[in-house]
């Protein structure tokens, strides 16, 4: 950045002239109304949290660009007075007052050993420590105690300035000494001190741009040191000196503030938008925003938009601004208010009288330059005028009842005018309106065919080149009142209407296409349009001005400044140079279209609090818990009915606080961020168990969003009913109710099984013991009767009969054998035959029967091992007949000389056996092998296993049956 130094004569011919300067710069002033705590600011700061903590004499306030929060003396502060201010560690705060230094941690004061003289001055070094200034000696602080230094040798150094660098390197500035740095605890003395010894340098600082040149506020005024070359550039006794983003340099003065630019110097005060008062601070904050402290009129923010204001304040009588043109002279604008005409020109206004009596020649209406520098003059029932370069003429006489509403010259140099009356050619010589069309027409446009397009409250209508009048063939415009006309391009042509945005025709294609709020517009409602010489169209709209770029017809994103809502008027707009001026009904708005605005930081986002609370029916219980500060770093947990939530957090964006938006979610939930809103907190109702984490982000309204995102993380702990323990417990405790009612079902079933089986066996029991009763009272007696019968028929024959004695005989032996077989059934039939000893018994009493008279020797060896299981009938009779017909075989078979029967007890299982020493089964080989298929298909019915060994020296059969297979089965 280069600046022509201005010296002392220049200095007062600016002072003069800036302060005549007649536009009104953009500022936004809080003071105690604001909630400032007192209006005599003395520093300034910033925290690493963007909010703005600020000085006065009346003690401490902390800003974060909606509200202020104020800590006095009442809050801990050792006094209000309140000169020096900075930033420690962990966002301290360090406060320099009239009785010494006080830390505020955000939560309460630490007051430090007294100084005896007011604390002037506070800076923090990148190490953290704290250095002040106290009746211009230097002192530092450790939290415990002040510790007075000595830059110098000279015990009575004089300290003028502290400063500290954006490195936070600490210098001072010594009186008659020049400049010192400590480095590295050691104070090295500037290169130049040579030089800078012959100043009392009050503040200084090394240019942002230029490393090696140092800017000096010195008592007489401003310096900069360069190349070992010192120059002045502004004279005066100064406050304050800082540099904004740009490089330009603001300075506070004892009656408002001075900007050095490279075009010059301005003066801002309480004629263009500051304050008269002396400015005591300057600081630029992250942002790169400028804030002034004043001395009376509290806190300032230089707004440093590409715009500025001209209305009463200035010097017009009106502030409603309807018609702009250029001036005769190339550096004058003429502006056209409802309270007269008035001339800009050297940053002066004046009023530009018209030659009339009439009260409405002062009701501007329109001003209209031709290609001859005419300026026309069009008023409402003040009649038309010209500027001619020398005077002031009436155009048109005895027409006072006309409200001339908008002028055209054509490509042939007639003057078009359209009036409240329809719309006229002016014959300039005899001064008269020809009619031409009745149509009420608001704005004129020349097409290239060199039609005549008239906008009124019904579309647009052509006036062609012989007079003929005809509706613009386009139904989007019908119905539609036309304000403005412009073309854009050989074939666009743009109308603005009064509600339904600008339509855009190609007239080559015949298509339309339409801008309106949807598509960015600040509203449909459109006045003024102008496409200036870089092909950016400005558009004066009702509640606003926007910028469209005509390749594509985008409308262009503002700044993150708030949009300036003022209503624009019709056709009021002009290029001049590169200032766009545009007439509203808040005075003219004048852009610069070669403002620099500086690089935008996005916002930044932090959290205030987070109340966890349980709610009881409806109404919010008591129970509650807040977390806070440092509390809100750390994951939290809560109890399953704390799981209500509210959060308040606070976004920081001091260029435009307003118009801030938030985006949130809760990651655990949803973890897709919100739509934008404008609250700053968020409440979460019933949040089931789990663990969270609440972010949020800060974005402006053109799109900027915040750096970091504020979190929170917690975890709800779930009831003892949804725990994994008591889960399992249940599930546990349901398969136990399932086993236990599956066993209680089975017992029962059991139960009724067993009590079937009962009544069966006891029917069995007694079908059997009556079968038994009634087989032996029914067939023994007939078998004996039989059995008498033939002994009787046998006495009856003759002895030598042997054929029939011989028949006689064998009915006597199947009567015996039928009978032998008849008590083994009704042996079986008898219930209380059923045990396994009554079994054993019966076939040994049978072996002994069979073998009773013979020559066979029969044994037996019985060995149950106490063991006497109840068999059913089944087994009974199964066994029973197996070893009856062994022993049968082994009589009539095998002709043995002994026979043994044996049963033993094994372990679990029962072994039965019969062995003889006959012949074996060989020698009956041939016969009918009945017997033994029958063996064994009854062993393999009660699923015992069988084994029949035969050889010369005998015959083997055993049988094996485990006692539970025996026991299973049962009488069915």
């Amino acid at each position: 950045m280069y600046y022509k130094p201005i010296f002392l004569f220049l200095f007062l011919l600016l002072t003069g002239s800036a302060d005549s300067f007649a536009q009104r710069y953009n500022f936004r002033q809080y003071d105690i109304e604001d909630g400032l705590t007192q209006s005599q600011v003395t520093a300034i700061s910033q925290d690493s949290k963007r909010r703005l903590w600020i000085s006065t004499l009346g003690g401490l306030s902390c800003f974060n660009g909606r509200q202020f929060y104020s800590y006095t003396k009442t809050n801990g502060l050792n006094n209000n007075f309140a000169l020096a201010l900075s930033l420690g560690k962990n966002d301290e705060i360090w406060l320099g007052t009239a009785r010494g230094i006080s830390r505020f941690n955000g939560t309460q004061f630490d007051n430090f050993a007294q100084t005896r003289e007011w604390v002037g001055k506070l800076v923090t070094s990148a190490k953290g420590t704290v250095y002040g200034l106290s009746s211009s000696r230097l002192f530092k602080t450790d939290k415990k105690q002040i510790t007075f230094l000595n830059v110098s040798k000279d015990p009575k150094e004089t300290i003028t300035a502290l400063k500290v660098d954006e490195n936070g390197k600490v210098a001072v500035a010594l009186h008659g000494k020049g400049i010192f740095y400590l480095e590295q605890g050691k104070w090295m003395a500037h290169p130049e001190n040579e030089i800078l010894k012959t100043f009392v340098i009050n503040d200084f600082f090394s240019d942002h741009q230029q490393k090696d040149k140092l800017w000096i506020m010195a008592e007489d005024g401003l310096y900069a040191l360069e190349q070992k070359k010192v120059s002045q550039y502004v004279s005066g006794k100064f406050t304050a000196i800082q540099q904004d983003a740009k490089n330009n340099i603001w300075i506070g003065y004892s009656s408002g503030a001075y900007y050095l630019t490279k075009n010059g110097l301005i003066h801002f005060n309480g004629k263009n938008g500051f304050s008269n008062n002396a400015v005591n601070a300057i600081f630029k904050d992250i942002e790169n925003n400028i804030w002034l402290a004043t001395d009376g009129t509290g806190l300032f923010r230089f707004i440093d938009r590409d715009y500025v204001v001209f209305d009463e304040s200035q010097g017009l009588n009106s502030k409603i601004v309807m018609s702009l043109a250029k001036g005769p002279n190339a550096d004058e604008i003429w502006i056209g208010t409802y309270g007269g005409l008035f001339q800009y020109q050297g940053g002066k206004i004046k009023e530009i009288a018209i030659p009339s009596e009439v009260d409405n020649t002062r009701n501007i209406n329109f001003l209209y330059n031709d290609r001859q520098k005419n300026i026309w003059i069009g008023t409402v029932y003040g009649g038309l005028w010209c500027y001619n370069g020398k005077t002031i003429v009436r155009m048109v006489s005895d027409r006072h009842s006309i409200a001339y509403n908008a002028i055209l010259e054509d490509s042939k140099g007639r003057i078009w005018v359209s009036t409240n009356a329809g719309c006229f050619l002016l014959n300039k010589e005899t001064k008269q309106l020809d009619w031409v069309s009745k149509q009420f027409g608001s704005t004129l446009l020349e097409t290239t065919e060199a039609e005549i397009l008239v906008g009124t409250q019904d579309g647009v209508y052509i006036i062609s080149n012989k007079g003929q009048t005809k509706a613009l063939n386009l139904p989007q415009l019908t119905g539609s009142s036309v304000l403005c006309m412009t073309k854009s391009g050989p074939q666009n042509l743009l109308f603005g209407t009064s509600d339904n945005g600008i339509l855009i025709w190609d007239r080559k294609t015949g298509k339309t296409r339409t801008l309106n709020t949807a598509k960015g517009l600040a509203s449909d409602h459109i006045y003024s349009m102008l496409l200036d010489q870089q092909g950016i169209l400005w558009v004066g709209t009702g509640k606003g001005i926007n910028k469209i770029n005509t390749k594509d017809f985008s409308v262009i994103s503002n700044n993150n400044e708030p949009n300036l809502l003022v209503e624009c008027n019709q056709n009021a707009i002009l290029q001049h140079n590169n200032d766009i001026w545009v007439g509203t009904t808040k005075g003219a708005i004048v852009y610069n279209r070669n403002h620099q605005v500086p690089p935008t930081v996005p916002p930044y986002i932090y959290l205030n609090t987070v109340t966890a609370f349980a709610q009881s029916k409806g109404r919010q219980n008591k129970e509650q818990t807040i977390f806070k500060g440092d509390e809100l770093g750390r994951i939290a947990t809560l109890p399953y009915h704390q799981n209500n939530l509210n959060i308040t957090f606070t976004g920081i964006f001091l260029a435009n606080p307003d118009g801030l938006l938030y985006q949130y979610r809760l990651v655990g939930l949803d973890n897709k961020y919100s739509e934008s809103t404008s609250n700053t907190s968020m409440n979460f109702s019933s949040v089931p168990p789990g663990r969270y984490t609440f972010q949020v982000r800060a974005l402006t309204k053109s799109g900027l969003i915040s750096l970091n995102a504020a979190s929170f993380s917690f975890e709800i702990t779930p009831p003892y009913y949804q725990t994994g323990v008591f889960r399992l417990l249940i599930f546990v405790l349901i398969v136990l109710l399932i086993l236990l009612a599956v066993y209680v079902i089975l017992n029962l079933n059991e139960r009724k099984r067993k009590l079937r089986l009962k009544i069966k066996l006891e029917e069995q029991f007694k079908v059997r013991k009556q079968t038994a009763e009634d087989f032996h009272d029914d067939l023994g007696n007939k078998l004996t009767r039989i059995s008498v019968l033939s002994e009787v028929l046998s006495s009856m024959i003759d002895k030598d009969d042997t054929e029939k004695r011989s028949i006689i005989s064998k009915i006597n032996d199947n009567v015996n054998e039928l009978y032998r077989g008849t008590k083994d059934i009704l042996w079986s039939l008898n219930p209380k035959n059923d045990k396994l000893t009554e079994l054993i018994g019966h076939i040994e009493a049978f072996g002994r029967e069979m073998f009773n008279n013979t020559h066979v020797d029969f044994q037996s060896h019985i060995d149950l091992a106490g063991y006497d299981g109840k068999l059913s009938l089944d087994v009974s009779r199964n066994l029973l007949m197996i070893f009856k017909e062994a022993i049968h075989n082994a009589l009539k078979h095998a002709k043995p000389g002994m026979v043994v029967f044996s049963a033993t007890v094994d372990g679990e299982n029962l072994k039965i056996t019969v062995k003889d020493d006959g012949q074996g089964l060989d020698p009956i080989g041939s016969m009918d092998g009945h017997g033994i298929n029958n063996m064994n298909v009854r062993a393999k019915r009660i699923n015992a296993k069988l084994d029949i060994n035969s050889n010369a020296s005998g015959t083997e059969i055993k049988l094996a049956i485990h006692l539970s297979t025996l026991m299973r089965l049962k009488n069915v």
